[in-house]
């Protein structure tokens, strides 16, 4: 098999050196501020998990962000902690001198739509993606996640550094890999971290630490679709020093992708 071309793939590589042990090397970019993106870390796991299942479809993953890692060669650990007739779960540790991100995933299969399903509506696409404005970058020392992907908006106020007055705590737009790579259950960890925070949104006073994650859950509605999808992102509480962030990817035929909670540092 010829090796990917694209940047996502290339830098979530894994070599397997025995059971359950697989070594790759994280790069620099995907970094927000100070670190990489907690997606990316999860996504870096996830392909981990995904050789070690005996099953295709991830319905549930949650990572626990222990320390923050960096760019050169970590090691994922995986255990498979239960096998079902029509579940697998299965535990990561990933490694780099010691546990940076540790976590637990549950695999199935995607079903086809039952008689009884039924979904939220899908949020007001606003203009479509190719009428819609790209995203301008925002320069921050040390970041690259931004250049990796093709981000973009209906309207300046969907995202906080083009705000003048304060909103709601919401942001996103049309979000697409900027060098064409399809959308994958392995992508979408990235798709739901990979916004500026919501809440910056209300504030307009950034944090130069940013929102760092302590806890992410994503889970797996349905698979992605071709082209674009569009992510949304709420805040609804601050407090104590930490926050949460609601996370929602729709497919831009309008089906429910993915959700996502995750908890941070405000």
């Amino acid at each position: 098999m010829s090796p990917s071309p694209f940047a996502f793939d290339v830098d979530t590589a894994l070599e397997r050196l025995d059971d359950g042990r697989y070594r790759g090397t994280m790069t620099d970019r995907w970094t927000v501020g100070a670190g990489p993106n907690g997606g990316y870390v999860a996504a870096f796991a996830l392909r981990a998990v995904l050789r070690e299942s005996t099953l295709p479809d991830p319905l549930s993953m949650t990572v626990h962000y222990l320390a923050r890692p960096g760019a050169g060669p970590v090691d994922v650990l995986v255990e498979t902690l239960r096998v079902g007739r029509g579940h697998t779960t299965l535990s990561f540790r990933l490694v780099q001198g010691e546990i940076k991100a540790a976590g637990i995933v549950t695999l199935g299969r995607h079903r086809e739509p039952g008689p009884y399903d039924f979904a939220p509506p899908a949020p007001e696409p606003g203009l479509a993606p190719e009428a819609s404005l790209p995203l301008p970058p925002r320069e921050m020392p040390g970041s690259s996640l931004w250049r990796r992907l093709d981000l973009r908006i209906s309207k300046p106020e969907d995202v906080f550094y083009l705000r003048e007055t304060p909103g709601e705590a919401t942001t996103g737009g049309w979000t697409r890999f900027a060098d064409g790579r399809p959308v994958d259950a392995l992508a979408v960890p990235l798709f739901l971290d990979c916004w500026p925070p919501a809440v910056f949104c209300r504030t307009l006073q950034p944090s130069p630490a940013g929102t760092p994650t302590l806890e992410l859950t994503v889970h797996w509605r349905d698979r992605p679709g071709p082209g674009w999808h569009r992510t949304s992102f709420e805040t609804r509480l601050v407090a104590g020093g930490y926050m949460d962030e609601n996370g929602e990817l729709w497919s831009e035929d309008g089906r429910l992708v993915a959700e996502s909670r995750q908890l941070a540092r405000y």
